[in-house]
């Protein structure tokens, strides 16, 4: 990890590590890319672990379902709207935040188009995500934030604590104005962010126990 983004470490590692009963969720990444809602049954098939099991680590994670008891969010990866717009193949789905769009790729295998609003501008960032990294960005000088977070806030609400605070913005100037009203954000370049998504994925791997390498496309 480079120099840049050591004050942020300790928050990836607290978040990487509520993945600790995850490991049977994993399979569930490119099931639920398919966009639509994901049956907890599926994810057993896939993996050949127990429903219970299943339900278990759901029920850790608090993921969110429907009436149905269908999975409708996983870890981030949400059908409900947020102001991180996926395109995975022909389907839609959204990001809890922009780090988190950057670490999708990894867990779908495939290329994922990412449209996310600039929050003060309600401008557009495009991007273009591979499991490798960055493809392509418009506009060209588009930043991004990342927030540093303390156990018992992101315990409480990652989502208050974390998410909320970690977006794409069309220019460097509108980032560093949504940083300087919030004292935990800090601004980074894209290739950082990215840096960090990598990070948090291989560190995600290693809490919930499973090898490095994703499961397979969406399909």
């Amino acid at each position: 990890m480079t120099r840049r983004l050591l004050p942020f470490q300790p928050t990836l590692d607290l978040l990487a590590q509520r993945w600790g009963s995850a490991g049977p969720l994993l399979a569930g990444f490119p099931l639920l890319a398919r966009g639509r809602p994901l049956p907890v049954a599926e994810i057993a098939d896939a993996t050949g672990a127990d429903v219970h099991r299943i339900e278990e680590a759901l029920d850790a994670a608090r993921c969110e379902r429907d009436a149905r008891g269908r999975l409708i969010d996983l870890y981030g990866l949400t059908l409900t709207p947020t102001l991180h717009r996926l395109e995975i193949g022909s389907r839609a789905l959204f990001s809890c935040c922009a780090l988190w769009a950057h670490v999708i790729p990894k867990l779908v295998a495939t290329t994922v188009r990412v449209e996310s609003v600039d929050p003060l501008r309600r401008e557009i960032v495009r991007l273009w995500l591979s499991s490798g990294g960055i493809e392509r960005v418009e506009p060209a000088g588009a930043a991004a934030s990342l927030a540093v977070a303390r156990r018992e806030a992101i315990a409480a609400s990652v989502g208050a604590a974390f998410c909320s605070q970690v977006r794409h913005f069309v220019s460097r100037d509108s980032a560093e104005e949504f940083a300087a009203a919030r004292p935990s954000c800090d601004v980074l370049d894209l290739a950082e962010l990215q840096e960090a998504a990598d990070y948090l994925h291989a560190a995600i791997w290693t809490a919930a126990g499973a090898r490095a390498r994703p499961g397979p496309g969406p399909g």
